[in-house]
């Protein structure tokens, strides 16, 4: 069974709604010929993941209020691309503003949550990072603050 998506258009081809799959659109146009095409008033849509967002970018909240139900957030839009529907991520970078209140946050949190003295705060990732790096010898460990080092955890 075909997973294509198609998405209703009107008379401007402008989307109406949101994409549907072929499986469905066959129950209603039964005598159509999918591999030929789209129903008269649908156009082919392509489907794409949602970007991974570096530390300080955050999507277009002012775009994409009207189709952002599937997400927690706005930033989609459809968009006629090679002439096809496709999703269409819109990614902004903070202002120097936001990145300031974004690490207050992070530092203010990680102390309210007694986060570790040893750990650095790392501007380009936003996040605190150990002294010592977490060992890739695909064991499990924990952090030992008394002794700034990583501890193996043993299953009991």
């Amino acid at each position: 069974m075909s997973n294509r998506l198609y998405i209703k258009i009107d008379d401007n081809g402008d989307h109406i709604g949101h994409p549907r799959f072929e499986s469905n659109l066959k129950q209603i146009f039964i005598d159509h010929d999918f591999d030929r095409g789209p129903p008269s008033g649908y156009m082919l849509f392509i489907r794409s993941e949602p970007p991974v967002l570096t530390p300080y970018q955050k999507f277009n909240e002012a775009i994409g209020g009207n189709i952002a139900i599937a997400f927690k957030h706005n930033g989609l839009s459809y968009d006629i691309v090679d002439g096809v529907y496709k999703d269409v991520w819109h990614v902004l970078d903070m202002t120097t503003e936001e990145i300031a209140a974004k690490q207050k946050s992070t530092k203010d949190e990680w102390a309210a949550n007694g986060g570790y003295a040893s750990w650095v705060f790392n501007e380009t990732n936003c996040a605190f990072n150990a002294p010592v790096a977490y060992p890739e010898d695909g064991q499990i460990y924990t952090w030992n603050e008394d002794t700034v080092s990583w501890v193996v955890v043993t299953p009991e």
